[in-house]
């Protein structure tokens, strides 16, 4: 017995070590499998997110189509191109509005006109029809009452007998709507008339009527529509506000031609140059030096536009005052070029332009004769010209002058600035007002684009992000699938180890002691002592057998290749010896063969059903019978035994795992059902239906 007590010690048990590697293996997802599934799941979030946003004004959306990344890229070029070409500054800062005709409840029967006679036959370059502004400095500001279809014609005769058409607003893709002015392109234009007829009136609070500020026809550098003789069909004439003649008096919102700063720190050191005398009487005077006697047609004085102090254009401008030219530095005999014959109306912050026809001296004087500040005689200004076809030939010349400040540079007055900017010729002016007004069409057709162009791509995004969501949740999905089939062989690999070192060292252990009892039932003559070592050697074969089913059940290789029918025969035969156990199996079940987790439960589950029965039941009969159904088998185990009531004893034997409430959840995690039938003295029936 102390050999026996030594083999017995021989079957080693699981180390905590394997235990807590085969918890980690079977029971963990592994680190890999965690990651993978993160990356993916932030990936499609951040998608999801890029797709539900809107910001984007197109922000994003380009990536959706290459036209939308074109409308992108002309929409920031045509900003830089605006943003290059300075701030816009529009600014009624005179009285004289300009032209309008009557305002009437139905457009009238003739269309409206509006006649120019430049004197004679000239040719010009380009025509700028500026818009009628009323308001405040604002870049929002829109036009008032300005044509919404026009033409222009040209003719050398006053009523238009033969005419040429110039221009046509129905041909171009002019927006009507904007304040800035349109410039007009009329390469190779020769006339004397130039007619502006407005074929479709503005509508202003329900009445019919159109307006202009100013008409500027340029030759060159010069406006030689400038004090010209204009005739007006409907004309409303209100001074100071609406007159014909304010078509052409070099008065608009538009100001001075410079070129506007970006910012403050641009800005020229001062506004203007001042003389002042505080006796009103006194002639307040300055003069160019040309150097030598020169030819002029043009002279331009630049109002100080204050802004070292108060906003106010036009500031210190005078009252009266006249121009003067000659030869001789003392003027000792001046010719007089020009003389205001009344108070001169304040220009604002436009320039001052005065025509002298073929003039020629080599000194230029401006005198003051009576301010328009109180009872001194102050006079402020920005810049002073002498021009000929446009080029000022005042440039950088030396000056004089009488009751000058002294607090600024006489120089200022010939520097080329004006109080905000830079002074550019008239062609560079309006060169500029073209660009700013195609700049400003074109981000507007560009963004509406843009705007079709997003949507059509938020389309695209849309089938995009289907495509590529089912495409992730697939690949997702798959490798989800993949790696726990990986890990599910993994499992089944480390169990199959697991059992066949099991079943190695516990079944060379088992061999052993049966050995021992073979040898010691044929050594030992005293039949008592025989019957015991047979005892042993047949209870060792008997406990291989149990190891090898229940390492099979946990995974293991499967002991043999019989079918479910033989082994359950088997295992009734080995758990209930000494019982008669009848068979009423039908043919069919035996080519029953339900994949490997099918049928462990169903053989887990029949074991707890005889293990039951030979333990308590005091059973003589067991039969077994498996029968078809519809869609599946019936498996019956009925024994004659003492019975129980089923409620009272569902889970009796629960803490071992076989009890009835354990059977049952068994059969019901295979979609099966597990019915009991046992009442006190009456034997006991499971029933097992299971689909095939």
């Amino acid at each position: 017995m102390e050999r026996l007590v030594r083999t017995f010690a021989f079957v080693r048990s699981p180390t905590p070590a394997d235990l807590t590697a085969a918890h980690v293996l079977l029971s963990q997802p592994t680190t890999e499998i965690r990651k993978s599934q993160a990356i993916w799941l932030r990936a499609l979030v951040l998608f999801a997110g890029l797709l539900s946003s809107n910001h984007a004004c197109a922000n994003g959306w380009g990536v959706f189509s290459s036209e939308l990344r074109q409308a992108e890229s002309e929409l920031e070029s045509a900003k830089a191109e605006l943003n290059r070409l300075g701030p816009v500054v529009l600014r009624q800062t005179s009285p004289h509005v300009g032209g309008q005709s009557q305002m009437r409840a139905t457009p009238p029967p003739q269309a409206p006109w509006i006649q120019i006679d430049l004197g004679s036959e000239q040719a010009f370059d380009q025509i700028l029809l500026v818009p009628a502004i009323i308001g405040s400095a604002n870049e929002g500001l829109e036009p008032y009452a300005f044509p919404q279809q026009f033409r222009i014609d040209t003719s050398n005769s006053e009523d238009f007998e033969t005419f040429q058409l110039l221009y046509h607003s129905a041909e171009h893709d002019l927006d009507t709507n904007s304040p800035l002015p349109v410039v007009i392109e009329t390469p190779g234009a020769n006339a004397r008339y130039l007619r502006v007829t407005v074929t479709q009136l503005a509508n202003v609070t329900g009445r019919w009527t159109f307006a202009l500020s100013e008409i500027i026809v340029l030759q060159g550098d010069r406006n030689i529509a400038l004090g010209a003789s204009p005739q007006m069909i409907d004309s409303t004439r209100l001074a100071p506000v609406w007159h014909e003649s304010y078509l052409v008096d070099g008065l608009t919102p538009l100001g001075p031609p410079i070129m506007p700063p970006h910012s403050a720190d641009e800005l020229p050191t001062y506004d203007g140059v001042f003389f002042q005398s505080d006796n009103a009487g006194d002639e307040v005077w300055f003069q160019i030096d040309l150097e030598e006697k020169l030819t002029f047609d043009e002279l331009r004085l630049f109002p100080v536009h204050a802004r070292q102090g108060a906003d106010y254009p036009g500031y210190a401008f005078p009252l009266r005052f006249r121009i003067e030219a000659s030869d001789s530095e003392s003027f000792d005999n001046p010719r007089v070029l020009f003389r205001t014959q009344a108070n001169y109306e304040n220009p604002g912050n436009n320039p001052v332009t005065i025509p002298v026809a073929d003039a020629s001296a080599r000194f230029v004087r401006f005198i003051s004769e009576r301010g328009s500040l109180g009872n001194s005689n102050k006079v402020g200004l920005a810049e002073s010209e002498v021009l000929r076809r446009g080029v000022n030939l005042a440039a950088s010349k030396p000056l004089t002058a009488k009751h000058w400040r002294g607090d600024r540079a006489l120089s200022l007055l010939v520097d080329g600035e004006s109080s905000y900017g830079k002074i550019l010729p008239l062609s560079e002016w309006f060169k500029r007002w073209k660009r700013i007004r195609e700049s400003r069409q074109r981000i507007q057709s560009t963004e509406q684009s843009i705007e079709q162009l997003t949507a059509v791509a938020k389309q695209r995004a849309g089938r995009t992000a289907i495509v590529l969501g089912t495409l992730a949740a697939a690949g997702l999905l798959s490798f989800v699938w993949i790696q726990r089939r990986r890990r599910s062989h993994q499992r089944a690999d480390f169990r199959m180890r697991l059992a066949q070192d099991l079943h190695d060292e516990i079944g060379s252990n088992l061999a052993a002691i049966a050995r021992i009892g073979e040898v010691g039932e044929a050594i030992d003559n005293n039949a008592e002592t025989q019957e015991d070592w047979r005892s042993v050697r047949e209870l060792a074969g008997e406990c291989t057998e149990s190891i090898r089913e229940t390492l099979w059940l946990l995974g293991g290789p499967n002991r043999n290749e019989d079918c479910l029918a033989d082994q359950l025969h088997a295992i009734a035969n080995r758990m209930l010896p000494g019982l008669d156990v009848q068979w009423e199996v039908d043919p069919q079940f035996r080519e029953f063969s339900p994949n490997e987790a099918t049928q462990r439960e169903l053989v887990m589950t029949f074991k707890a059903m005889l293990a039951n029965i030979a333990r308590s039941a005091n059973a003589t009969i067991v039969a077994i019978s498996a029968s078809p159904q519809v869609n599946g088998w019936r498996l019956r185990v009925e024994d004659n035994g003492d019975g129980f009531d089923a409620d009272q004893w569902a889970n009796r034997m629960e803490v071992r795992g076989m009890g009835l409430d354990g059977m049952t959840k068994r059969i019901k995690k295979l979609g099966g059902s597990l019915t009991i039938d046992s009442k006190p003295g009456q034997g006991s029936r499971l029933t097992i239906e299971i689909a095939s």
